[in-house]
């Protein structure tokens, strides 16, 4: 997430930006909700896969998954496109975080 935070950068506010836009302009509301689920698709392989390789189950819904990185991600972006050069460092450190913490070890 921290290498395509750093060269990305410009497609990723492209996309935040439509996301936000679809709010106003129905036109766009189908496109957004299908690149939407796609993400949430490819975030809850990588979630998945991480509770199969530790052999724990996910504590969180794909839904929750999804929502919880694309706020980190988005935060991260914000950060970086203001100047931020500890944004993808942090990004990253605080994607793994988040990842060990959503496989439930019992």
């Amino acid at each position: 997430m921290a290498g395509t935070l750093r060269d990305d950068a410009r497609l990723h506010r492209l996309w935040y930006d439509l996301r936000n836009q679809s709010l106003f302009e129905g036109s766009f509301r189908k496109d957004v909700q299908e690149i939407d689920q796609s993400l949430e698709r490819v975030i809850w392989r990588i979630v998945s896969t991480d509770g199969d390789l530790a052999g724990a189950p996910v504590a969180v819904s794909p839904s929750v998954a999804y929502a919880i990185f694309d706020g980190l991600f988005q935060q991260a972006l914000i950060r970086h496109l203001g100047g931020s050069e500890a944004a993808a460092g942090e990004l990253q450190a605080n994607t793994e975080r988040i990842l060990e913490s959503l496989v439930t070890v019992g």
